[in-house]
């Protein structure tokens, strides 16, 4: 729901969701490489785990904190791991556009996939390239069902979580998943205490022993509310 120019508000229940039903298309869209895992590997783990069908996109390679090539076989080795299919447009890193180009490219993969669900960046990031992911997502994914923003270090204090998904049983594979970015793990928040102990913070409210935390942009539930 949109308010003063600029300014995007979110709804105000606090769910947890145990991820059950049938099968989803699962979308997640990162700026660099190991945005989406920080963000919500453990949640893609568990969509994994009960068979629903997942594309990353990642819309740079991530060069200004490691070689090019590096930074790409980190995110191809990654998605492996996940079992994704993975699309990387080269946009340039720090840079990308606030413009057209960007929200046609992920819009051609939402045509083709067809997902039901979207995970995104926030529009509440310090990070001009994960801010202008997530409004080039909320443009391409007009039409999809449900976008959940994810959570990162550089995220503004106002990210207000609304929405948790309990990943206790995937937190130790998701810090296995980082790893896989080794130009990536001297800074601090890539440390796995680090990982698990905003995932233990983000589970005390919802009550599970670890968590992710969202903010949900839209959900759709038929059959139980």
């Amino acid at each position: 729901m949109s308010t003063a120019e600029g300014e995007i508000t979110f709804i105000n229940p606090i769910h947890i969701v145990n991820i059950t039903g049938d099968g989803m298309k699962v979308l997640a869209i990162g700026a660099h490489p190991d945005d989406i895992e920080f963000g919500c590997g453990g949640t893609i783990m568990k969509h994994i785990k009960r068979g629903d069908e997942v594309v990353f996109i990642v819309l740079s390679h991530g060069e200004k904190s490691g070689s090019r090539e590096e930074r790409k076989k980190e995110a191809m080795d990654s998605a492996k791991m996940f079992g994704a299919k993975l699309h990387i447009f080269g946009f340039p890193d720090t840079k990308i556009p606030d413009d057209h180009d960007v929200i046609e490219k992920i819009e051609v993969v939402v045509k083709e996939f067809r997902p039901d669900r979207v995970y995104t960046h926030s529009v509440k990031d310090t990070h001009q390239d994960h801010r202008k992911v997530a409004y080039a997502t909320l443009a391409a994914a007009r039409r999809v069902a449900e976008i959940l923003a994810y959570e990162s270090p550089s995220l503004y204090l106002n990210f207000h979580p609304n929405y948790y998904i309990d990943i206790s049983d995937f937190v130790d594979r998701k810090t296995e998943s980082l790893k896989a970015f080794a130009t990536q793990n001297s800074k601090e928040y890539m440390k796995i205490e680090a990982i698990k102990g905003l995932a233990q913070f983000r589970g005390l409210l919802p009550q599970a022993k670890f968590a992710e935390a969202f903010e949900a942009i839209r959900i759709l539930r038929s059959g139980d509310v």
